[in-house]
């Protein structure tokens, strides 16, 4: 299978270089989008390690191709966006596509599957939960967060899962 992951900027995108090692470990191939905001927490480098040419953050780049957004549509079987900021979901609902992310989603002929990662305020807050409600009527699957230690010092509700347990989730018990 191939896999489009999509990181957003959240702490918690660290975590997406263990989903993508993940993936090969399970004889998957990936390619990689962050936002302008995940490059802030993580690097490409670090990703193009991995996969050399196949990490993308900006389409617009010299000798670029201009239909991005369609081709890495055309060439995955499934899109997941782990994290899955409040950001990234608002702009999905909502049909805008500003950036390469939202932009391939709003191409996407596939599966595409959500974890999201955020503060439990945020999560909780009814515009998040719409726009979730929304995403999960079009056919998107959301893998849902976990309770635990947030990144800003409280407990509650909106962690990143577990990177195996994204994977297993996004590949179906039997395949596992």
């Amino acid at each position: 299978m191939n896999i489009l992951l999509c990181v957003s900027g959240s702490i918690s995108a660290y975590k997406s270089v263990e989903i993508l090692r993940e993936f090969q470990r399970r004889g998957h191939d990936a390619s990689v989008i962050l936002t302008r905001n995940a490059c802030r927490f993580i690097q490409p480098l670090t990703f193009d390690t991995f996969i050399p040419g196949r990490v993308h953050w900006d389409w617009f780049v010299d000798g670029g191709d201009p239909l991005l957004h369609i081709h890495l549509g055309q060439n995955h079987d499934l899109m997941l966006v782990a994290p899955a900021t409040a950001n990234i979901i608002g702009k999905m609902a909502g049909g805008i596509a500003d950036d390469l992310l939202s932009s391939v989603y709003l191409a996407f002929p596939g599966r595409v599957v959500l974890a999201p990662a955020m503060n439990d305020g945020m999560l909780t807050h009814p515009a998040v939960q719409q726009n979730m409600v929304t995403l999960e009527s079009r056919g998107v699957e959301m893998i849902p967060p976990e309770s635990g230690e947030l990144a800003c010092r409280t407990s509650g509700s909106g962690r990143l899962p577990d990177p195996r347990s994204i994977v297993a989730f996004c590949l179906g018990a039997e395949r596992v």
